[in-house]
């Protein structure tokens, strides 16, 4: 099949281009001027004035809609891949978090394999956030391990090469390691949860360190010096180094607009969007337990927060609200926002050869944006449209 989108802007990585899009099969066969020939045999789409976006890629999702992966409903990861087309995401990473030693590895196991189950959005593979942390925040402390080859190897064994990124705290004893060892099998890694100090960050980094789990999320922060001097924090140490990336939760409730607007000032290729989205993301809402006695409540556009103290626990939001956040929050232009939501996702899993960009030979994954609200339209994954919304 060789499809042609006209009337229609492509948001590239470094501008949006008024240019038709064109497809053959899964990928794109190019992008070129309205009106330029190119041959017989195309089906022709009028956009009437539409936006391609490249489509979302969310590295960090611990639930959506009806389901929490910790579970491991049967079924959750393909209906989450549906689900998810709506708000534009044609890849994610469904996440675990610090579970008993037990019960971690079964799960991995049963979460891998219902990746291959997902029939809408990519599900690209588990994001296993723990159980290697200096710092729980909303996670069960009883659940954090020490770090180890052993640990590493077995994780990897429990995924079958489904295991894409773990969040840790690279101070514990043991950490390069675990590091090295998952490093090796391909797997990206993340700082998080950490209780790291700032001087340590460059060796850290060193050891094989891609990404940040939700800057400025659990980073605790020095006290002020008496001389007046800012004493470096753990999030200028991240921020310092030009080849981590930095992952945002952008509903203007873990991180203010400001520090938004102050990250990205930096290279397009040092933020990225995650939303950290939990059980019930992109419903109503409704209070559910995270782990046995840890109660927390989901509110559309709002985070998720403890019943008891109210304390953050991920987020509600959907991956096209943080995208228009960040739009507003950044005061970038959509080239920029696109990096963040898809491009440096792809290349933080190393997959941007294939995914995250609107360019020549990649996957036709994409979204189609109302040009005034930037609401999603349709979604289109592997050069088929997969969802539309209802008239």
């Amino acid at each position: 099949m060789k499809t042609r989108w006209t009337n229609v802007t492509a948001v590239t990585p470094s501008a949006e281009v008024a240019s038709d899009l064109l497809m053959v099969g899964e990928r794109i066969a190019g992008l070129v001027p309205a009106g330029t020939a190119v041959g017989e045999g195309w089906q022709v789409i009028d956009g009437s004035g539409a936006i391609l976006f490249p489509g979302s890629i969310d590295l960090l999702q611990h639930g959506y809609g009806e389901h929490l992966y910790n579970d491991t409903e049967q079924g959750a990861v393909a209906a989450n891949s549906q689900i998810l087309l709506k708000n534009g995401v044609t890849g994610f990473l469904p996440s675990i978090s610090c579970l008993p030693p037990k019960d971690m590895g079964p799960t991995l196991n049963r979460l891998s394999a219902q990746t291959r189950e997902a029939t809408g959005a990519r599900a690209l593979g588990v994001h296993s956030e723990g159980p290697v942390f200096g710092s729980p925040g909303a996670h069960n402390p009883e659940n954090i391990q020490l770090p180890s080859i052993e640990l590493a190897e077995r994780m990897l064994a429990a995924t079958d090469g489904r295991l894409k990124a773990v969040t840790l705290a690279p101070e514990k004893p043991g950490a390069e390691g675990f590091i090295r060892t998952l490093k090796a099998a391909g797997v990206s890694i993340h700082f998080g949860h950490s209780r790291a100090r700032a001087e340590d960050i460059p060796r850290y980094v060193s050891w094989g360190i891609d990404a940040v789990t939700h800057m400025y999320n659990v980073m605790p922060t020095e006290p002020p010096g008496n001389m007046g001097v800012h004493v470096v924090s753990l999030t200028d140490a991240l921020i310092a180094e030009p080849t981590l990336a930095l992952g945002l939760i952008c509903d203007g409730i873990h991180v203010d607009p400001q520090l938004v607007r102050l990250l990205a000032q930096l290279p397009a290729d040092r933020v990225f969007l995650e939303t950290d989205a939990m059980k019930y993301a992109g419903t109503p809402g409704a209070t559910f337990e995270f782990y046995p006695g840890y109660v927390v409540t989901s509110a559309p556009g709002k985070a998720v927060r403890e019943q008891k103290g109210g304390g953050l626990c991920g987020s509600s939001l959907t991956p096209d609200e943080a995208m228009r956040n960040y739009l507003k929050f950044s005061g970038k232009d959509l080239a920029r926002v696109a990096n963040a939501t898809s491009l440096v996702p792809a290349r933080v899993l190393g997959m941007e050869r294939d995914l995250g960009s609107l360019e020549v030979g990649k996957l036709a994954d994409f979204a189609v944006l109302d040009r005034t609200t930037l609401a999603v339209t349709a979604t289109w994954v592997g050069g088929k449209e997969l969802w539309r919304q209802s008239a």
